[in-house]
């Protein structure tokens, strides 16, 4: 089944303002709260969904990780009354991890070029497949970060400049009940397949 007209009715719009704040501010937020959290403990590389509960501090919004390599199945508690922002498919670029880029214009170029390539984007929930995927493509603007130690980037840690691409979805609340969510997507032209799959159970 195809969802014709998911927007007003289970998706914010890339140019609406949930809660007050662009997309691309709420974007800004989940990276740091991507990047507050080691290695060790990171939404990003958690193969169960153990993880996806740490430092989810903002009141109404849930934050969920996709992944960095391949393809993962996790099953997760999520607040009732709580939107979720999640990406799709996503990307980063500081000057910490790319230390022969030295100028915004470059760091800017760099980000754009990776998300350009991006192939076969998936977004279904419960049974409904969501439909012109890229045009819920978001990007944020340059901000300083402060890298912990034992990131998830593996990068040395430090205050840095970043900006981040991709493809976000962020779902009004979803209703009490168990709920599939399944996205993939593929990179470097189709080389680097990426996916999750969500059990949520809100409650």
């Amino acid at each position: 089944m195809t969802m014709k007209s998911p927007i007003g009715s289970m998706l914010y719009t890339p140019n609406s303002k949930p809660y007050g704040l662009s997309f691309s501010q709420w974007t800004v937020r989940w990276w740091r709260w991507l990047l507050s959290l080691p290695k060790t403990e990171n939404p990003a590389v958690d193969q169960t969904g153990i993880y996806s509960k740490l430092s989810q501090k903002n009141k109404n919004v849930w934050f969920l990780a996709g992944t960095f390599d391949g393809y993962v199945e996790r099953e997760c508690n999520v607040p009732i009354g709580k939107s979720i922002l999640m990406p799709i498919i996503n990307y980063e670029c500081s000057f910490a991890d790319e230390p022969s880029i030295t100028t915004n214009d470059e760091l800017e170029l760099k980000c754009k070029s990776e998300i350009d390539d991006i192939k076969n984007l998936i977004l279904i929930i419960d049974d409904l497949s969501i439909s012109n995927l890229y045009s819920y493509r978001v990007r944020s603007p340059i901000f300083p970060i402060y890298l912990q130690e034992q990131n998830i980037l593996g990068i040395n840690p430090g205050r840095t400049e970043m900006i981040t691409d991709g493809f976000w979805i962020f779902l009004k609340p979803l209703k009490m009940g168990t709920h599939k969510l399944t996205s993939t997507g593929s990179c470097r032209s189709g080389k680097i397949k990426i996916g999750t799959r969500y059990t949520l159970h809100v409650s």
